[in-house]
């Protein structure tokens, strides 16, 4: 098998090295406008270190839900506990899943009770028009969560009326079923968008059932647009050594989400434009530690979060500037947390300065919080346009993550939280390059973050109770790289290699246990090439290794095969393709090979 495994990852790399991409050519990405800052710029420009994934990126991918997406993003760490989208943490340079912000449209989707539901979306690959990836500290643009990074998900909308059909069906009794809907009304463009998604289980207390709705609706004004965004998510699903130990078979768990936004956009033209929105958003989540007996051991939590914000961004005779504030209020009421809550308000400044071929930018959060006062978060980033479409930059930040509900208040039969926490800080240092040259583009970055006042489930040896504690420094150092190459008239037409290396210093205590920490990503490849074959088949090849500090690395490798004809399209996946034992969370064996079927139509 290792053999085997050998001869695919080879044929997978040279693949990669002599493709392309078909209809987004890696020239076209430097200008597109990305709003990973609070003042928007053409992604060539940005000094940051940002990852783009187009339309045609996601379609160029063997997945069907969002979490297997995102575990093709280079860099990004996703740990699955269910598969086919049912549960997963994220993690960004080596951070935790409480460490990452996930924002859909500018909207912050976080749940204050846990990161477990960081990614308990209604949302599918084929409504996505963009992800926006900021990788290092977001404090200073987004505020609380953005520690080690933050993904900016963009939905699509269309001026013209017409939508598509989607069945599909796969291995383990698995079902799939989506619509989508374009229906535009005088000056009003709309879409709605269903899916449902289930199956028996790939082993003992594995199975699930999801469904999702989506709405969006914009209209464009004389002077600006005013839009609106609503959304219902419910899953159902047996979680096997999700949370507990690996002997805790038979827990269950169901959640629910409700989310609605409506905002303005007003045009100062030609200096500027002024952004204002709300939102509200509602997660329920119900857990049972045997599912056969609910009576035993039952949480129940409901987290409600409404937010305003307001984003003015203008031009002036120094550069570009920002200025923004949010108001926002967290609140839980929970069988085992408590009844709870927070009120959070914040104030952005930004300030770009560009001279000749030279970029500043310069920024500070300041932050109160009700449970903890007066914070103030700055950064500052530099670029420089080296000619031929090659940029250099580097930037300094600092960023800070609020202890959830759950590490706060939680009491369980081998976890008990701690209300004295007080929120992880952290300094972040990058130097990076991004460089466009014909069908090539290069991007590669040094980083190094300084993180204090951790917070970690941790226990001395031979105890039986983790507890939350401000418990570890960790200084983190990594390399990244990013390569991909696009020849949109050749038979080989996708290239995208990304590399991530990280070495981390932990300052654990001599005698104690760390839980997550500790655990966190050391090396990842992740390759994938896109082949047009005869009679216009597309295959689609992905394979992604991985090794963590505390395991040996594995291979996964994932494949596609699909067809178009006229207003259809037919889709043949496979996941874990060599049908590899593996496990992204310790706990948690993922099912082995897995095949799907899926046809669509388009009207």
């Amino acid at each position: 098998m290792k053999r085997n495994l050998t001869l695919l990852c080879a044929a997978t790399f040279y693949i990669g090295t002599a493709t392309a991409q078909t209809s987004d050519s890696s020239i076209s990405l430097q200008t597109v406008e990305v709003t990973t800052g609070r003042i928007a710029m053409p992604y060539s420009q940005v000094s940051r270190s940002v990852v783009l994934m187009t339309q045609a990126d996601i379609r160029q991918l063997p997945v069907q839900n969002l979490n297997e997406l995102l575990a093709y993003v280079p860099g990004m760490d996703i740990r699955q506990r269910g598969p086919q989208g049912v549960q997963a943490d994220i993690g960004i340079r080596g951070g935790s899943f409480d460490q990452t912000l996930i924002l859909v449209n500018g909207i912050k989707m976080n749940d204050p009770q846990t990161g477990h539901h960081a990614l308990n979306l209604m949302l599918t690959p084929g409504q996505i028009e963009r992800i926006e990836v900021l990788k290092g500290p977001g404090t200073r643009i987004y505020g609380p969560g953005a520690f080690a990074g933050a993904i900016n998900i963009v939905t699509r909308t269309s001026a013209a009326a017409g939508g598509a059909v989607e069945l599909g069906y796969g291995s383990h009794g698995l079902y799939q079923a989506q619509a989508a809907l374009h229906l535009p009304t005088g000056l009003w463009q709309q879409s709605l968008n269903l899916s449902f998604t289930g199956s028996d289980g790939y082993r003992h207390n594995t199975d699930f059932s999801m469904g999702s709705a989506f709405y969006e609706g914009q209209a464009k004004l004389k002077r600006g647009a005013v839009y609106t965004m609503a959304g219902y998510n419910r899953r159902n699903f047996g979680a096997n050594a999700f949370y507990a130990s690996e002997t805790a078979v038979d827990q269950y768990e169901e959640t629910a989400t409700i989310f609605g936004a409506a905002g303005y956009r007003l045009d100062w033209k030609p200096t500027g434009k002024s952004d204002i929105r709300a939102y509200y958003r509602q997660h329920q989540d119900d857990y049972f530690y045997l599912r056969q007996n609910p009576g035993f051991f039952h949480n129940h939590h409901t987290t409600r979060v409404s937010g305003l914000e307001l984003n003015n961004q203008w031009s002036n005779r120094w550069g570009q500037s920002s200025v923004g504030a949010e108001i926002r209020r967290e609140a839980i009421v929970s069988k085992n947390l408590g009844d709870r809550s927070r009120d959070l308000f914040g104030l952005f400044l930004d300030h770009r300065w560009t001279y000749k071929r030279l970029q500043l930018g310069s920024g500070v959060y300041v932050n109160y919080i009700s449970d903890y006062g007066w914070r103030a978060y700055p950064g500052l980033d530099a670029a420089v346009d080296m000619g031929h479409q090659w940029l250099v930059y580097g930037n300094v930040g600092q960023s800070f993550r609020l202890p959830t509900y759950t590490d706060l208040y939680y009491r369980g039969p081998s976890n008990v939280g701690n209300p004295d926490l007080q929120p992880e800080q952290a300094w972040t240092y990058e130097l990076g390059s991004r460089w466009f040259y014909t069908n090539w583009q290069f991007s590669a970055a040094w980083f190094q973050r300084d993180a204090s006042r951790v917070i970690e489930w941790a226990r001395p040896e031979n105890a039986t109770t983790w507890q939350a504690l401000n418990y570890v420094d960790v200084m983190y150092n990594g390399l990244e790289a990013d390569v991909r190459w696009s020849n949109p008239a050749g038979v080989l037409q996708l290239l995208r290699m990304g590399y991530t290396g990280i070495q981390s210093d932990f300052g654990v205590a001599q005698g104690w246990e760390s839980r997550y920490v500790i655990d966190n990503l050391r090396h990842q490849l992740t390759t994938s090439a896109n082949i047009r074959l005869p009679f216009t088949f597309q295959l689609q090849l992905t394979s992604r290794w991985f090794e963590r500090q505390a395991s040996t690395g594995q291979w996964v490798f994932d494949a596609g095969l699909m067809k178009r004809y006229r207003q259809f399209e037919a889709g043949l996946q496979v996941t874990n393709l060599a049908n590899e034992s593996y496990r992204e969370i310790g706990t948690v064996l993922l099912p082995g090979r897995w095949i799907r079927t899926s046809l669509r139509y388009s009207f």
